[in-house]
């Protein structure tokens, strides 16, 4: 054991897990070493060892909390939401002062549509002085209405505290943007938001110039340019000549979502999740993966040439890792797959490619208001947002002109307007799925929802409460002006 803890300690995985599993072979029962090994996995990014190593190791030790607390985090980032969801509650009961472990409880009950739950826990965590402020930031988000007066009026302190972490900051400023637009104190919500978004989008600048990520300004050019390229292959002339190309043309047509983000897109999946005979991946990134060229940093752009079976083969190798199960159908809601229509046309003749769409404004502010996981480096400053808009509408307006029909449009307007004859027109007409009632109730359904509309999600569709373009519109001429509208 010794040797193998050196040889951990100094960086040497490999030689540390054959010392380990030698110790394992000699004493079978020895927990110790069987947790390293697990430890092991995971810093070398084998997520599914780790997962059966730490398994092993609570049936034999159930209470070791780091284990606990490492098998929920490992489950977290597989995807497995309940089990890390009982691991977590796990780790807490062991140790309850375990932030962390709350905090990923929090996640997870989130994402599996527990809310309440899910408030709970961050409102523990906001009593104590440790993690209050980050606590307090992800309830506003995520339930505006949990957040009481003195506490909106703390988020408002220490978000303009600039001896506050600005990360921190960022997320108590849109947090408190949705409390104050909650209660109906529309300028002082857009003062917030206004205030979270100009913040984020400098800690994005600052990471950009350290390497970390790309600035806004360089991810703009680069969708610029994809859209510009894209126009350039994908045309007309192309698909009369390959036509279908030689693509899978089994029942085993995908669904594909695509559109701007905040458009509408999570609650189009639930309900077509909903259905007996559909899966909801979510937003997987498979097709990105499979279609663009890392070291060329654009979208695959050779269909004339390309092994377009071995291709959708490969894409439905990377979806059966995201969940898929050789169901009939399924969901992928990658919103930028937007970039890859063309492809998908030639890679899947028989796949449906639904276009959510939302009036421009309304997608646009709700973009704004929401403060994204990870990329969306576009997203955060009104202009920047509305020329985001219209890249996604000029290739969307392309595709509809060298593939007349083949993209379906979803209006998000619509929907809520008339659910329950667009529910039935979207599933049986546009899907062409046999008609499923629990469709009509998407709230009920039991899954994963990883988006910002994890919440919304689980609501009862109702018709929409008045538009945030009436709220804000004096705010707006900035989205007007990269819209081309009038104010």
């Amino acid at each position: 054991m010794s040797e193998a803890a050196s040889l951990y300690g100094a960086g040497r995985l490999e030689q540390a897990q054959a010392a380990y599993r030698r110790a394992v072979v000699l004493d079978p029962d020895d927990v110790r070493a069987r947790y390293s090994l697990a430890v092991i996995d995971i810093r070398m990014g084998r997520l599914e060892a780790a997962r059966q190593g730490l398994h092993a190791v609570v049936r034999h030790q159930p209470g070791l909390t780091r284990a606990q607390q490492n098998l929920a985090a490992v489950c977290e980032n597989l995807g497995s939401w309940r089990e890390a969801a009982i691991a977590y509650r796990r780790a807490i009961a062991l140790d309850p002062a375990a932030d962390e472990s709350r905090f990923g409880l929090a996640r997870c009950l989130t994402v599996l549509g527990r809310t309440a739950q899910a408030i709970d826990c961050y409102r523990a965590l906001a009593a104590g002085p440790a993690r209050r402020l980050d606590a307090l930031a992800r309830m506003a988000i995520l339930d505006p209405s949990a957040v009481d007066e003195t506490q909106s009026t703390d988020m408002a302190k220490t978000g303009a505290d600039k001896a506050i972490d600005a990360d921190t900051r960022a997320g108590l400023l849109f947090g408190l943007g949705g409390v104050l637009e909650a209660r109906g104190e529309d300028d002082a919500a857009f003062a917030a938001f206004a205030a979270a978004n100009a913040l984020k989008r400098r800690l994005l600048i600052q990471a950009a110039a350290a390497g970390q990520c790309r600035s806004p300004a360089a991810t703009a050019r680069e969708h610029a340019q994809a859209v510009r390229l894209i126009k350039t292959i994908f045309t007309a002339d192309l698909f009369a000549r390959i036509g279908h190309g030689s693509g899978a043309t089994s029942k085993q047509a995908p669904i594909f979502i695509v559109g701007m983000p905040r458009c509408g897109s999570s609650l189009v999946e639930q309900i077509l999740a909903s259905h007996r005979d559909v899966v909801g991946l979510g937003e997987t990134a498979a097709l990105p993966a499979v279609l663009e060229d890392p070291r060329a940093g654009r979208p695959y752009l050779a269909p004339a040439s390309a092994d377009v079976r071995g291709l959708a083969q490969a894409y439905l190798a990377a979806s059966r890792a995201k969940g898929w199960r050789e169901e009939p159908r399924f969901v992928d809601k990658t919103l930028e797959n937007y970039l890859h229509v063309g492809m998908i046309h030639l890679m899947f003749p028989r796949a449906l490619i639904l276009h959510c769409q939302r009036d421009p404004l309304e997608t646009c502010i709700s973009c704004w208001r929401q403060l994204f996981a990870a990329g969306a480096e576009t997203l955060y400053d009104l202009a920047e947002i509305g020329a985001e808009y219209r890249r996604v509408s000029e290739i969307m307006d392309h595709w509809r002109t060298v593939l007349p029909g083949r993209v379906i449009p979803v209006s998000y307007e619509d929907l809520i307007a008339s659910p329950r004859t667009q529910i039935r027109r979207l599933v049986t007409q546009a899907c062409g799925l046999a008609w499923d009632p629990a469709c009509l109730r998407p709230q009920e359904t039991q899954r994963a929802v990883r988006t910002a509309s994890a919440a919304q999600v689980r609501q009862p569709i109702s018709a929409a409460s008045p538009g945030r373009r009436r709220r804000y519109e004096k705010h707006l001429a900035p989205l007007f002006e990269a819209l081309g509208l009038s104010g």
